[in-house]
């Protein structure tokens, strides 16, 4: 009823006096304030029947669209935000970031560079550029931008993490830990930070601090799936498969719509020849990705150990067909099918 209450007064004042962009931009405020981005935009699109200029009202106009992944209809509010402003440089900030979304690289590094030649103190043009180049596998570019955005800001652990992860890509286990504890001691109830840390320990196998993490993480946001899902991998490493198995259980628990957690229960029952056990994980797996070759491959591969040549083959046809490209899913095919016609000539099936 609260809200009800001020939208209704806030409407008044737009119905009292309806040049008045003020109070348009009060209702549009009031609406992002609650999450009701649909409403907001739609008073947006009404100051900009009033003032197709209202160069505020093009920038949040375009930022809804984003947020919507309505992409076509953020790259032009951002560009008629430019005819007006064209030394802003948060407008090609934002139009950048569009790019970079639609993996549009050449457009999202020109943009950028110009907010850059607007505004070359802001930190978060070059954290964004770290990103872009880390995205496309230039590694050496993104770190160099990252470093620039900590010389900037040294209170943002998200690029601490963001340099920590590609010393990991590239092998630097210890630049990487050192990064990630840069990122812990700035907030150390930082989540993201806390999971790094403890993937990192168990890459270091000092699994006693990794579980240690894990729990603090846990214990920060027991619903939080990657901690399950890492702290898994970590009692694997650790040959500590029980304990996997209930974390990957519990992850599942937390979200049942994604099929990692899935996948690496299916394989570790499958390391512990729990091979039925397994199917169930695995087709459950294929519902959620109907069109994935891998998920028709490891059915196949268990209909294997079970000796159930028939079934093999019709899921690595089913393989195939999904991955026609494939040439091991074809050499197994082959392989499976050879081993069928030979069973069957000995009278296995009969």
């Amino acid at each position: 009823m609260f809200r009800e209450n001020i939208v209704a007064e806030l409407k008044q004042k737009i119905d009292a006096n309806p040049s008045k962009i003020e109070n348009y931009i009060n209702l549009a405020n009031y609406y992002i304030g609650s999450d009701d981005l649909n409403n907001a935009l739609l008073v947006y699109k009404q100051i900009l029947e009033i003032q197709p200029n209202n160069f505020q009202a093009l920038i949040n106009l375009g930022s809804i669209y984003f947020y919507k992944k309505l992409y076509l209809d953020a790259i032009n509010c951002y560009k008629k935000s430019i005819n007006i402003e064209p030394d802003n440089y948060a407008v090609y900030f934002n139009l950048g970031n569009v790019y970079a979304e639609i993996e549009n690289f050449e457009l999202a590094l020109s943009n950028y560079q110009k907010a850059l030649e607007l505004n070359p103190d802001k930190s978060d043009i070059y954290a964004a550029l770290g990103y872009l180049y880390q995205d496309v596998d230039n590694l050496n570019e993104a770190k160099k931008y990252y470093l620039k955005a900590i010389e900037l800001d040294n209170t943002n652990g998200e690029n601490y993490i963001s340099i920590a992860n590609i010393e990991q890509k590239t092998g630097n286990i210890n630049d990487a830990l050192s990064y990630y504890e840069k990122a812990y001691d700035l907030n150390n109830n930082d989540i993201k930070a806390v999971v790094c840390l403890a993937n990192t320990f168990a890459t270091l196998k000092n699994f006693k601090s990794a579980q240690d993490y894990f729990k603090k993480a846990i214990e920060l946001d027991e619903n939080y799936y990657p901690a399950w899902v890492c702290r898994a991998i970590a009692y694997c490493d650790n040959y500590e498969f029980s304990k996997a198995i209930d974390s990957l259980k519990q992850a599942i628990e937390i979200d049942p719509n994604k099929p990692n957690a899935y996948i690496l229960l299916a394989n570790i029952l499958v390391d512990e020849k729990r091979y039925e056990e397994a199917l169930i994980i695995y087709k459950t797996v294929q519902k959620l990705m109907p069109d994935n070759p891998k998920i028709s491959t490891f059915i196949a591969n268990v209909y294997v150990m079970l000796d159930n040549y028939t079934q093999a083959i019709k899921y690595y046809k089913r393989a195939m067909k999904q991955a026609p490209k494939d040439n091991e899913i074809k050499l197994i095919y082959i392989e499976m099918a050879d081993q069928y016609i030979k069973n069957k000539m000995k009278g296995i099936y009969e």
